[in-house]
């Protein structure tokens, strides 16, 4: 679905020879310090708008839910939602957002019968399934996977996150709807290199409209194994997916944290290329703790997208509050040697988190910083849509 506005749809190609200059100083990776500079002449976006087949292509909407993620990958044969959001104050109703967005989507896409062919809810936060019984009880959910953590005791925080109750909810509701297919995703139910795929993690298809087949691969579950020294921490039980459509691909960590991102990497270690991607949602809403060099490094995105909320909203539980996006994450995302490999149109001034106004802190800081690399944010510029072409071809909307 197309955003009220947009500041146009370009089609992303890189040229990358040096993508470094005398002028780009790399900070410690968990320092703040300035962003590189944007005066990178090896690196051009060419501004193309993205002329391939409806049939050929796949949207991925990043919907401004506020701080949370909702993400609606929109294929010619079939939908699957990432996550239900949000943010919930006096100033913002994020169920409410979500459900207009979702009520205009199948406005536009009658063919799809108001189904949602896979439901994929990474962790039990509020902040990714806060609407996760209105999406069930709204429209026709045909596939449902999570991490299976609906216990108190698998959360450490599931006295202060009302998110371990809305699981337990949603797993009520599945009992009593057995036709819906469901899947508890856990880290030893993958047991080679290549990910999971079934037919309930995947379930579209090619059709009449477009002869490509999606796929969806699980690459991270809950992890039951040495749980002591992994913690109960729900980030880091976080469902992990990559998706591909022809020659794009992107990948969703949810919030998977530091910890859960070494795990990742060491069980894929003599499969790398499978995080190797064009587009990347940065993990934890732009979090310090969520994204690092080395993964950088493997997934070599074109672009990324942040799902948070904007600066503006003063209340507990935002982004204003957390910090997000924090300047160590941007600083990965922009690196000279391990960045966003794509450049925007046009640079955006954006407030940049160094700390939040969380637990002991008292006071959040951010400060105004220029972001010329591929990366988009709900809370910068409302709604993201990222159109990927069968072909390798990536186009980018926004809301504002």
């Amino acid at each position: 679905m197309h955003p009220k506005r947009s500041l146009g749809a370009w089609a992303l190609a890189l040229t990358c020879a040096a993508c470094s200059s005398a002028s780009e100083r790399p900070a410690p990776p968990m320092e703040a310090g300035p962003l590189y500079a944007s005066n990178n002449p090896g690196a051009i976006v060419s501004h193309l708008p993205l002329n391939d087949d409806v049939g050929d292509t796949m949207r991925m909407h990043f919907i401004d839910i506020g701080q949370g993620d909702a993400t609606l990958l929109e294929f010619p044969c079939g939908a699957v939602l990432i996550d239900t959001g949000g943010e919930q104050n006096e100033s913002f109703d994020s169920d409410q957002a979500l459900r207009d967005y979702l009520d205009a989507f199948f406005a536009r896409r009658p063919d799809l019968d108001r189904t949602i062919d896979l439901l994929l809810i990474t962790h039990p936060h509020i902040d990714h399934m806060r609407s996760v019984m209105t999406v069930l009880e709204t429209y026709r959910v045909r596939n449902v996977v999570d991490n299976g953590m609906t216990d108190a005791e698998h959360h450490d925080d599931a006295h202060e996150d009302p998110g371990a109750e809305q699981q337990v909810r949603m797993h009520e509701w599945l009992a009593a709807h057995p036709e819906v297919g469901h899947l508890d995703v856990k880290a030893s139910d993958i047991t080679t290199d290549q990910g999971l795929v079934n037919e309930i993690i995947d379930p579209v298809g090619a059709c009449g409209a477009s002869t490509i087949d999606p796929k969806i691969t699980v690459l991270w579950g809950a992890v039951t194994e040495e749980i002591a020294s992994y913690g109960l921490n729900p980030n880091n039980h976080s469902v992990v997916a990559r998706v591909d459509f022809g020659k794009s691909s992107a990948m969703f960590t949810g919030d998977l944290e530091l910890v859960g991102l070494s795990r990742l990497a060491s069980k894929y270690n003599r499969n790398r290329e499978i995080f190797d991607v064009d587009v990347y949602q940065v993990g934890h809403h732009g979090s310090k703790n969520a994204t690092i060099h080395y993964m950088m490094e493997m997934m070599s995105p074109t672009l990324a997208v942040i799902s948070m909320g904007p600066y503006e909203r003063i209340h507990d539980w935002t982004a204003r509050k957390y910090g997000h996006p924090n300047l160590v994450a941007l600083e990965h995302l922009v690196h000279p040697r391990h960045g966003v490999r794509g450049w925007r149109e046009k640079p955006i001034e954006a407030w940049i988190g160094i700390k939040g106004a969380w637990k002991d802190e008292r006071q959040e800081v951010f400060e105004r910083r220029t972001v010329s690399r591929a990366i988009y944010a709900t809370g910068w510029e409302g709604t993201v849509v990222v159109t990927a072409a069968a072909s390798g071809r990536l186009a980018v909307d926004t809301e504002r």
